[in-house]
């Protein structure tokens, strides 16, 4: 009896705790939903997007998905929805910065440091190639020392007696 009571008592709490799960999370079954959340950013950490966060009961992706699905009934257009949510949120839950003042450097900046490390490395090998000496003919003869030419003789003289 005891055992059955303890199973029974499982079985609820985990009953409970599915329903708890799917009750916390906001359906995504509108695909107008689904596409505005794609373009903002969800404050968690998980740096995914509103739609794309897969932590369960989301502190902050679940609110602004129930958000947009109230902005979306009421028939917001999605300029409208995304002045809202830059209003309450800020400008950072967008996942593409608008491309207007400040925020177009982060637009700009990756093709400058590309153009200056390119222009950089152009500089330097410019410079080095300048540096390296240019071949001029062959390298003069450096004269034979009296070892040297001693030990020649002996080489040859040993070759030639191996044949």
């Amino acid at each position: 009896m005891e055992n059955r009571l303890k199973l029974r008592s499982k079985l609820l709490l985990a009953l409970l705790l599915t329903v708890a799960l799917v009750e916390g999370t906001v359906p995504l079954t509108n695909e107008r939903v689904r596409r505005l959340g794609d373009m903002l950013k969800c404050k968690c950490g998980c740096q995914a997007s509103i739609t794309g966060c897969n932590m369960i009961n989301c502190h902050f992706s679940d609110p602004v998905r129930t958000q947009l699905l109230q902005m979306v009934d009421q028939g917001l257009s999605d300029k409208e929805v995304f002045a809202e949510m830059e209003r309450v949120y800020g400008k950072d839950i967008l996942l593409k910065p608008p491309t207007e003042g400040f925020y177009l450097l982060s637009w700009t900046m990756p093709f400058v440091s590309l153009a200056g490390g390119l222009g950089i490395i152009y500089l330097v090998l410019r410079r080095y190639m300048k540096r390296r000496p240019a071949a001029e003919g062959p390298e003069p003869a450096v004269a034979e020392s009296s070892e040297l030419a001693q030990y020649r003789e002996r080489i040859d003289k040993d070759l030639s007696d191996m044949e």
